[in-house]
């Protein structure tokens, strides 16, 4: 009994700071996703909600309902692909919509058009390898908020062998004569959240593939417009479609019946393509570019409210007006008429000695 009674106090004072220990221990929660969250809730467990004061949709997204868009930041990988995987659940309440969205970029800076409207399990491919990789989650909701889990982006390499990094310099990125209306709207926010202001500058397109973030330029065009030129952010989808990628080849529009540079609502106009009408309703008149007030009266100097103007699509190549980086001319160098005796290594020692 003398040394029983030890042995168990001890016991009971180990279990005793075991409890403390528990209690007193940090709750580590599951990993959050890193981003830039506008109106979207992200909870505890690292699942995404629309928020119930989320701001009304965009324009171009409907204008009804709450709207809510999470972008990623940059997942960088250790190794090269050509093709991601994603996985995701979402819980859809009637009257919510979830759409997520992928790009790549070799270098961080350089991205991919958005692969939009991926459903859970999609594999999307790439023409060429990368190294870097976003995702990009919208919400729409008219009732009850959409609850996403966080989508996992799995790299996979389907080319057995490719060139990991091509340096070659790219084409010149292709150029468009369509019609252009000045966009105006001055205090709406545009599809990226960007409240517009005064003689603002920025485009909209009609895909949301090319839709810049916020403040940032990953998509900008060029537009040229009787001898005057500007370059300037993708911010707005539309005005007449958010699917319509004209400027890609034939085989990777959404609209794969109509040629590369030919506008849809263009075709809706003068064609009778899809009865006259494009997925904003009846083509009143052409207009493949939305392009904001500073831009439209400043830069291009243009009357009225509609014109015809030359766009050329950066991401896809070289500006066609940038100046070339010019190398710089070769040094020849010629042996002159009398070259230098040597020099005397005896004196060189001498110096050298001095020096100690």
């Amino acid at each position: 009994m003398h040394h029983v009674v030890p042995r168990l106090f001890r016991g009971i004072v180990a279990f005793a700071l075991l409890i403390v220990c528990l209690l007193t221990s940090p709750v580590y929660a599951a990993s959050q996703p890193a981003g830039i969250a506008d109106g979207v809730i992200i909870a505890p467990n690292g699942s995404m909600t629309l928020a119930q004061d989320a701001l009304s949709a965009p324009a171009a997204f409907g204008g009804v309902g709450r709207f809510g868009v999470f972008v990623s930041e940059t997942i960088a990988y250790a190794v090269e692909f050509d093709t991601l995987h994603v996985e995701y659940t979402a819980l859809l309440p009637r009257g919510a919509q979830v759409a997520v969205d992928v790009r790549a970029s070799v270098d961080g800076v350089n991205w991919t058009p958005w692969v939009v409207d991926l459903a859970p399990r999609a594999r999307t491919h790439f023409d060429h390898p990368a190294r870097f990789a976003q995702y990009r989650i919208r919400m729409l909701a008219t009732g009850s908020s959409p609850t996403i889990h966080i989508p996992r982006l799995i790299p996979e390499r389907a080319t057995p062998s490719f060139r990991a990094f091509d340096q070659a310099q790219p084409p010149i990125a292709p150029t468009f004569t369509v019609h252009a209306t000045r966009l105006g709207l001055v205090g709406r926010r545009t599809a990226n959240g960007h409240r517009i202001v005064r003689r603002d500058r920025f485009v909209a397109l009609p895909c949301v593939c090319v839709l810049s973030s916020r403040g940032g330029d990953e998509y900008k065009v060029r537009i040229t417009y009787q001898g005057r030129s500007v370059v300037a952010p993708v911010y707005d989808v539309g005005p007449w479609n958010t699917r319509d990628n004209y400027w890609d080849p034939q085989d990777r529009r959404y609209f794969s019946d109509l040629r590369q540079g030919w506008p849809q609502d263009h075709a809706a106009f003068f064609d009778g393509h899809n009865n006259g009408r494009a997925q904003h309703g009846r083509v009143r008149f052409p207009s493949a570019i939305d392009i904001a007030d500073g831009i439209w009266w400043d830069d291009l100097g243009i009357k009225g409210d509609r014109a015809v103007v030359e766009v050329t699509f950066l991401w896809m190549g070289r500006d066609p007006l940038e100046k070339p980086v010019e190398s710089p001319p070769a040094i020849t160098v010629s042996p002159p008429d009398n070259p230098p005796p040597p020099a005397d290594e005896s004196s060189s020692n001498e110096d050298q000695n001095a020096g100690d």
